[in-house]
């Protein structure tokens, strides 16, 4: 994946990410909630040693004084200064291993001042505690020493801070959002990871080891009922215009007289492909003739609203003549010969030489476009491959597998078949996920604006732009 890749796929997914970190955050806020409230409070005091000792021999850093400040410090967490403490103050009510674990102290290295940090549930309780350990110690030591020469005075008395140290909610909400954030980017990653269906442009070249002759996308217009006659979508045009176009460019030298267009799998829209490039190339004014190759579920002649009893099955078993069974659409130059009677055999008729025959005398003065089968039930995309000058394989984005997509090129290779590429349908079209798909479609306001019409809401209104 490269980094525009990663980017689109970030664009794409904006609006899961930012529900992820939202989510997140508001976990972590919730969490801080449920945790108790911690409160410290600091106090300072200084050690002396022997009677005329004064702050001054402490800031300056008296030797002896230095040395009996680093002994004492580790009697701040001690069981006896806890028991001290305790004893002074009852309405604490903390036992020993409570004051022991609520207390810390460090010293200053260049002075004999120690500094001791509290904390506690409350904030009376953690200036309670700072205040009365430095007095604590003073007594255990001179206990100890069995003089009162060695003193710890306090220096600045512990203050009341109101504001919590913890939890830190800012903190929790930021790590909340953080692995919210992450949570769903591994899921988008495992699950792009793990998706077995046609989402991009390289799914469907890596599958097929072909090109992309086109993307069309997701259309009214463009369903397995109707066919594109009307001009009010825009973008479907265009992108069928464009399928025309690299059809026309696979091979400048020997170009395309005949095709099939097939797919791996029923469903994908190859019956809607192969009408829409028909019509696009009749639209050029040169002849194209479509047969309804799909001898076992036709549906060419209803795309068109002409009658498909007699046609293709017919021809081939010489009981009609081909002039009477092709129709012409409208006032075009488009010609329509239906599948006709659906026969017992449609794989035999379909390889038969009369079939390739047909296909060739119609090369000369048409371009012969055939819907087959899809390729990985049936046969009959397989023995059409090679009566034709190439094949159009269609994927539709969401409900082809890739695997299947490969192996219905696979098969079509292995009889020499002549892959001109790949049609990917039904692409996003609107929304974040068009770009990311690669599919180059922007929103139908900027493209139709782009062409002198402006799309009114969902209703499909145009109206005309104003210069």
């Amino acid at each position: 994946m490269t980094i525009l890749d990663f980017l689109r796929m970030l664009r794409v997914n904006a609006k899961i990410l930012i529900a992820g970190l939202l989510v997140g955050a508001l976990l972590g806020f919730g969490y801080s909630l449920l945790q108790p409230r911690v409160y410290t409070s600091a106090s300072t005091g200084y050690v002396t040693v022997g009677d005329g000792a004064g702050i001054g021999d402490v800031i300056s850093g008296s030797t002896a004084a230095k040395e009996k400040a680093a002994a004492y410090i580790p009697l701040i967490k001690s069981g006896a200064v806890a028991r001290e403490i305790i004893a002074n103050n009852p309405e604490m009510g903390l036992t020993e291993g409570e004051v022991r674990s609520n207390l810390n102290a460090t010293l200053d290295n260049s002075s004999a001042l120690i500094y001791v940090t509290a904390t506690s549930s409350t904030p009376e309780a953690a200036q309670a505690l700072a205040n009365s350990s430095l007095t604590a110690v003073a007594k255990v030591v001179n206990d100890l020493e069995g003089s009162s020469t060695v003193r710890v005075i306090p220096l600045e008395d512990a203050s009341l801070n109101p504001s919590p140290v913890s939890p830190n909610t800012q903190r929790l909400v930021l790590i909340g959002a953080g692995i919210g954030l992450g949570a769903v980017l591994a899921a988008i990653f495992l699950r792009r990871v793990i998706d077995t269906k046609l989402r991009t442009r390289d799914d469907a070249t890596k599958a097929t080891n072909a090109g992309i002759l086109g993307v069309l996308p997701i259309s009214e217009e463009l369903t397995e009922e109707k066919i594109l006659l009307t001009n009010s979508d825009h973008i479907s045009q265009e992108a069928i215009r464009q399928i025309r176009t690299n059809l026309r460019f696979v091979n400048i030298d020997d170009p395309v007289r005949s095709m099939i267009v097939t797919s791996a799998e029923p469903g994908e829209g190859k019956s809607t492909v192969s009408t829409s490039i028909a019509r696009a190339l009749a639209d050029t004014g040169e002849p194209v003739i479509i047969i309804d190759g799909d001898l076992r579920r036709p549906t060419i002649a209803k795309k068109f609203k002409i009658d498909s009893k007699v046609g293709l099955t017919q021809v081939l078993a010489g009981q009609v003549e081909l002039a009477n069974a092709v129709r012409q659409f409208e006032d075009t130059q488009l010609f329509i010969l239906p599948a006709g009677r659906i026969p017992p055999n449609p794989s035999e008729l379909l390889g038969s030489e009369k079939m390739r025959q047909l296909v060739k005398e119609l090369s000369h003065e048409f371009i012969v476009i055939v819907d087959v089968p899809p390729v990985l039930p049936v046969t009959d995309a397989t023995l059409m491959s090679t009566a034709v000058d190439g094949v159009v394989l269609v994927g539709s984005v969401g409900k082809t597998r890739k695997e299947n997509l490969a192996e219905a090129a696979n098969s079509l290779r292995k009889v020499k078949a002549n892959v001109l590429g790949v049609v990917i349908n039904r692409a996003p079209r609107t929304g974040l996920g068009n770009t990311y798909y690669g599919f180059a479609y922007t929103s139908n306001t900027a493209y139709s604006s782009y062409y002198g019409q402006v799309e009114d809401g969902k209703k499909g209104k145009k109206k005309a732009k104003k210069k």
